[in-house]
């Protein structure tokens, strides 16, 4: 008995040798925590390899934006690298910027690698700011990494800005009880309203909605709210609404109607805007703003700066487009023509416009599988180059093609010239004048109608210019006039052969009243940055290991918009065509 009772007691004293802490009421076990010990021995020899993305991809981070550091670090020594410590110091204070650093790591053997994820937040009240972050990987012993700093400009939140642009009044057509058809609101009727509108801030609207109402009972309203999603920059959507005022309603004066637009941020709004909506009057012509990207917006990407060789480092918003992927796609009987004209003779230059013809001949030969692939660049386009190459009767690639047979590709980077009335656009060579567009520039209508009469298998053309008049800009070259067009409209009347040969596909960096940019991080335009990254992989979507047009223009739209509002305005890159060619096979 004694004995047992010697065993309860000692029993007893053990588990309240055990600390407990009371949380919420219950008692819980400490947790013990081990400090290693920490031995002197053979050095380790530490290498790191480091990586940043934002969330946008666009080397800035934002107000309300996350970004990753992230550091692969490896012991290359023959001793345990003990009692490692990873922090990030910035030389600025700004509370809104959080940077979840502190880890620590008790051993790396020889040969391992780990590694450390380290999130960094923006807060909505981020200020403007370039950030010095000095990136230190401590040891115990003292046997530090090399230091290595992230250069990383903040960006203070902008917001969004809801605008009505137009509107339009259909009376006629299923839904519609017109007294007159006259694209008009009379009393008594019951017409359709087409309402445009435009986010004309520096920063997405996100999750937006509209709602129309009127405090007059006498005029119905319906389908009059819904969602409109995220508006992007300069982006531009429409909605319709069903509008019928009775017999009773006065007919002069703008009706007491009106728009309130809303969106997640809740700055930006638009609240009770009294539409232009009268009796027996059309509405104003709907008027699409172009945006101006933000003067004071910081243009430096993020960076990584080092002087070890035991660093290396990526930004993880460039694309290395210089690497080309092989693919599995091979087109034995296919051709394609590669121009890219930078010098000109008469003009300023197109920046990287014969760089571009270079890498996206690497592209066409790599990815694409094209058999013979021709690149012509500067002084190789003079004269009638155009009319000698496509002409369908007597050109040169007339006689590569096999009729139903010859796939064709057409790729041609430089300036394009608008017409002075704007009615006509024209690609250049390097000797056009512009006194001569006519005869020297070629037309772009005649282009595309010179490939279609080719009866090839399929024609697919890729055009980074821009043919608003004006020279390709970027942050290191600033926009020139290329031709006196002032209060001209560029709205040319353009063949379009896709619409009656599906088999005709055209990419085109830009509408035709913007500027196609420049890239300077890969020297090209941004428009075939975003091409040969699209082409790398990054355009598939669906994760099939093929590479669509569809998914292709997707893919470059989004990119090039994204960048070129950062870089000097909004890019919108166009496509046409049919969406289900498979491009490139991996």
């Amino acid at each position: 008995m004694k004995n047992f009772i010697t065993i309860i007691l000692l029993v007893l004293l053990s588990i309240s040798a055990f600390p407990q802490k009371i949380i919420s009421g219950k008692s819980q076990p400490k947790r013990f925590v081990i400090n290693p010990t920490f031995v002197r021995g053979i050095p380790p020899n530490l290498y790191i390899s480091m990586d940043f993305v934002d969330q946008d991809n666009d080397g800035l981070l934002e107000a309300e934006e996350s970004a990753m550091l992230t550091l692969t670090i490896t012991n290359k020594g023959s001793g345990n690298a003990q009692g490692l410590k990873i922090l990030v110091k910035d030389s600025q204070s700004d509370p809104a910027l959080i940077i979840n650093d502190g880890r620590s790591i008790p051993f790396l053997a020889p040969n391992k690698s780990i590694e450390v994820k380290i999130p960094i937040t923006a807060k909505r009240d981020i200020k403007e700011a370039e950030h010095k972050m000095e990136i230190s990987v401590s040891e115990h012993f003292g046997y530090n990494a090399d230091p290595a700093f992230l250069m990383l400009n903040t960006f203070a939140f902008q917001e969004p800005e809801l605008v009505f642009s137009g509107l339009e009044i259909v009376d006629i057509g299923e839904g519609t009880g017109a007294i007159k058809v006259d694209g008009q609101l009379q009393a008594g009727e019951m017409v359709k309203a087409k309402i445009v509108v435009q986010n004309i801030g520096q920063n997405i609207a996100p999750n937006t909605i509209f709602s129309v109402t009127s405090n007059d009972n006498d005029i119905y309203l319906a389908n009059n709210s819904g969602k409109l999603g995220d508006l992007g920059i300069g982006e531009v959507k429409e909605f319709w609404i069903t509008v019928s005022p009775n017999k009773r309603v006065a007919n002069e004066g703008k009706l007491p109607i009106y728009l309130s637009l809303k969106n997640d941020y809740g700055v930006g709004n638009m609240y009770n805007f009294n539409l232009p909506v009268q009796m027996n009057q059309k509405p104003p012509e709907p008027k699409v703003l172009a945006i101006k990207p933000n003067e004071n917006k910081i243009k430096n990407i993020a960076r990584f700066e080092y002087n070890s060789s035991r660093i290396t480092a990526n930004i993880g918003n460039i694309i290395d487009i210089k690497q080309v992927p092989p693919s599995k796609t091979i087109r034995k009987d296919a051709i394609a023509i590669i121009i890219g004209v930078e010098k000109y003779k008469n003009f300023i230059d197109a920046p990287y416009a014969s760089n571009d013809a270079r890498i996206i001949k690497e592209y066409f030969k790599n990815v694409l599988g094209i058999s013979q692939v021709i690149a012509y660049t500067d002084k190789q386009v003079t004269g009638f180059f155009f009319d000698d190459t496509f002409n369908p009767y007597y050109g040169e690639l007339q006689k590569a093609i096999i009729k139903g047979k010859t796939e064709v590709f057409v790729f041609y980077s430089g300036h394009g010239m608008p017409s002075k009335d704007g009615d006509k656009i024209f690609l250049f060579p390097y000797d056009g004048r512009i006194e001569a567009i006519e005869t020297q520039g070629f037309n772009l209508n005649k282009f595309y109608t010179d490939l279609d009469a080719l009866d090839a298998k399929n024609v697919t053309i890729f055009i980074d210019a821009c043919f608003s008049g004006v020279s390709r800009a970027s942050e290191n070259y600033k926009i020139e006039n290329l031709i006196s067009m002032k209060g001209v409209a560029i709205k040319p009347k353009i063949t379009q052969p896709w619409e009656s040969n599906p088999n005709f596909t055209v990419f085109s960096s830009s509408a035709f009243d913007q500027t196609s940019l420049g890239f300077d991080d890969s020297e090209t335009g941004l428009f075939t940055y975003s091409l040969c990254a699209g082409l790398q992989g990054k355009a598939d979507e669906n994760g099939d290991k093929k590479i669509t047009s569809g998914e292709l223009a997707d893919y470059v739209q989004k990119k090039v918009k994204e960048l070129s509002v950062k870089i000097h305005g909004l890019q919108t890159p166009q496509f046409n065509g049919n969406r289900n060619i498979v491009l490139g096979e991996y």
